[in-house]
């Protein structure tokens, strides 16, 4: 008889008084499932396999030392010579399992210790292989913990109680490399191999456990993150090869940046950092900001993971992964809007297993405040406003079919709140069915504000209006104008150039301020809201309005300029220049 003990258990070769604990073992499904073997139907297939344990001493059964009558698991030998040029040499491919109750408590790993050592020098075999069906992640972990490396893939090589072919992964360990361990596995480098290694099932790449392919990393790509109901996990679902753009691409002003997050993270000093790299492309929709990201993932080629929602375990997944990749969170402020905290500890990576770039497309930056002003979590900001000059003469060029109507266009699109690539196509395409270029009430585009320059005579008695008005109405040389006279230079120093300001201010009592005020339109009407009240009196020919204020005051004000737009482009549009490509 054979006995081997560790602290806790006792291994030792089979009696004829374990028959109903072994068929107890043999006949769980469970365990069967999990090794392949088809499970007992009576105590007499058990009597069997002692009678034969006993014989050849290639079975072992395990107890705990409290309870050494009472069997908790099983350990196999199956001994696979093999001749050499030289010499024969031995191989034992090893088999465990425990009762459901004796696991996770790391007994199987004490036994797989102290057998290395029985098989290795007292049986003096050569090498020890483990078999591991791909789902059962406990045997893999126990093969990694004692030494054991992956040695391959074998497809559709066992066969199942239930006729089903299924892969086996083979772990092996040599005498040479037992006798002279080149380092010691710990949990850390234990806890990275296993998630290094991913499975394809149906298209889904998941991590170990689980039952397929084995792969040591997912491959580059894009990938979205899929979520198996069934089993409660997690895993990755290829979508492309990279991204793919099927229009043409205009000048978006992002090669710098683009140059930028590059060199960051491929230098030397970032890379032994191992830090997580995060990057904000901020601007509205339609101002190039996710395209330019998918940009920059195309010419790291990592692999790129797209987040479009929040889910559970969602966080550790990514901790997990074990590659190097980019996670782009495309309008990271709606997606993550009631997760910011799981948004914040994704970028942080205190657990991460290798570092992440972080890509975030925001609309605003709304995103938690914990991101922005540091440049530890999020380090570049990029902020995609309107489209450059470039840009769109290189769109109208491509797209405009009557080229008369292109400076037209162009004059539209100075006169515009912001300018996008959608923006600039609609109106193209309004172009190109109506034959002219579109009015402003028409189309449903961002138009600037007017600016409009407004005098306002402060703290004027109400009874002094008339006189005032008239007082200015005389003053004025013909084509002369209310802001004109106000400000006209008699000199050069600061008193000459007001002397018709400092007139009014002293004779009428009040003071005099003026301002410009945006507006939606070119003129005030009655009930018109301004920035400080409402219009009770429209402009006269002259200018000369009343406003009711929101302290309840009405004050006598001038229009003396109106119909402005800015221009959006200060005069860089230019409707005889082309992008040059």
């Amino acid at each position: 008889m054979i006995e081997l003990t560790t602290d806790r258990l006792i291994l030792r070769t089979p009696a004829e008084n374990d028959v109903q604990d072994l068929f107890r073992l043999m006949n769980d499904p469970e365990i069967a499932a999990n090794t392949g073997f088809r499970p007992m139907v009576t105590p007499s297939e058990a009597e069997g396999k002692i009678r034969r344990g006993i014989s050849d001493q290639q079975m072992f059964v395990i107890a705990e030392k409290e309870h050494p009558t009472c069997i908790v698991g099983v350990f196999e030998v199956t001994p696979h010579k093999e001749n050499t040029v030289s010499e024969e040499k031995c191989n034992y491919e090893i088999c465990y399992f425990l009762h459901g109750d004796s696991r996770q408590k790391g007994y199987m790993t004490e036994i797989v210790d102290v057998m290395k050592r029985y098989l290795f020098i007292e049986r003096m075999a050569d090498s020890l292989t483990i078999a591991v069906l791909p789902r059962n992640d406990a045997s893999r972990r126990v093969a990694l913990k004692n030494g054991f490396t992956y040695a391959g893939l074998e497809k559709e090589c066992g066969l199942t109680y239930q006729d089903e072919l299924v892969d086996l992964e083979y772990y092996t360990l040599t005498r040479e490399e037992y006798l002279n361990p080149d380092q010691k596995i710990d949990k850390e480098n234990i806890r990275k191999v296993e998630r290094q290694k991913w499975i394809n099932e149906g298209g889904i790449l998941y991590p170990i456990p689980g039952y397929a392919t084995l792969l040591p990393c997912p491959g580059r790509g894009v990938f979205r993150i899929y979520e198996d109901m069934r089993l409660k996990r997690l895993g990755l679902e290829k979508i492309d090869e990279a991204f793919t753009f099927n229009f043409k691409i205009y000048d978006l002003d992002c090669e710098d940046i683009i140059a930028r997050v590059i060199r960051t993270w491929t230098s030397e000093l970032y890379t032994r950092s191992g830090k997580n790299l995060g990057v904000i492309f901020n601007g509205l929709k339609g101002t190039g900001k996710t395209i330019a990201a998918k940009l920059l993932c195309n010419r790291l080629g990592l692999p790129v993971i797209v987040i479009s929602k929040p889910m559970e375990g969602m966080l550790e997944f990514i901790q997990s992964l074990c590659f190097e990749s980019i996670i782009l969170i495309d309008e990271a402020e709606k997606t993550f809007d009631e997760e910011q905290e799981v948004l914040l500890k994704m970028i942080d990576g205190v657990y991460n297993s290798t570092r992440k770039l972080y890509i975030l497309t925001t609309n605003k930056l709304s995103v938690d405040e914990n991101l922005l002003g540091r440049p530890g979590r999020i380090r570049y900001i990029k902020e995609f406003a309107n489209l450059s000059a470039n840009a769109i003469n290189g769109i109208i060029d491509d797209n405009l079919e009557d080229t008369s109507l292109k400076a037209g266009v162009l004059q539209l699109v100075d006169s515009l709140e912001i300018s996008t690539i959608d923006i600039l196509k609609s109106i193209i395409e309004e172009c190109n069915i109506a034959g002219e270029v579109p009015s402003d009430s028409m189309l449903n585009i961002p138009r600037a504000k007017y600016r409009m320059q407004i005098v306002t005579f402060e703290s004027l008695d109400v009874s002094k209006f008339q006189e005032l008005k008239d007082f200015i109405k005389n003053s004025l040389s013909p084509n002369e104008t209310v802001i004109g006279w106000l400000q006209k230079t008699d000199g050069l120093n600061e008193e000459n150039r007001r002397k018709h300001i400092a007139l009014i201010e002293e004779q009428f009592n009040c003071s005099i301020d003026i301002r410009w005020q945006a507006s939606m339109t070119p003129f005030l009407y009655m009930g018109q809201q301004l920035r400080y009240g409402t219009v009770s009196r429209e402009p006269d020919r002259l200018g000369f309005f009343t406003l009711d204020t929101t302290w309840d005051e009405t004050e006598l004000c001038c229009l003396v300029n109106n119909g402005e737009r800015p221009s959006l482009y200060k005069g860089l549009l230019n409707p005889n220049r082309s992008l040059e490509l």
